[in-house]
């Protein structure tokens, strides 16, 4: 596997269901550097919570500014007061975060399709 920025390495897209994932509470600042979380989120919000979703997800990210869709895997999800966060690794390497609603999650026919 290659190496890449902070060593999020590349998969293979067939192995996505074997992600770590934080799931059903919210990451911790050792699982960000353990690689396990994508980000932490350290404040008194109360409506800072754990996003209750099965994961990990396949999903597309669409790129606002040029509309070109990224396929990534999401590995946690966490609610604040400014929208629900989404961390999540790319196939290609790498990582990051964005909202939910900038997401568009395939369905179990095109999962299938891209696993087979």
């Amino acid at each position: 596997m290659m190496k890449n920025y902070l060593d999020w390495q590349a998969f293979e897209i067939k192995s996505w269901k074997t992600i770590p994932v934080i799931s059903g509470r919210i990451a911790t600042e050792k699982e960000t550097k353990n690689k396990t979380a994508v980000f932490c989120l350290q404040h008194s919000d109360p409506e800072h919570k754990a996003f209750k979703m099965d994961l990990p997800k396949l999903a597309y990210l669409t790129n606002q500014e040029n509309g070109e869709r990224e396929l990534i895997v999401v590995i946690q999800a966490e609610t604040t007061n400014l929208g629900t966060v989404i961390g999540y690794r790319n196939p290609k390497g790498g990582n990051g975060a964005c909202l939910f609603c900038e997401l568009e999650f395939l369905s179990d026919q095109e999962i299938q399709r891209l696993t087979e």
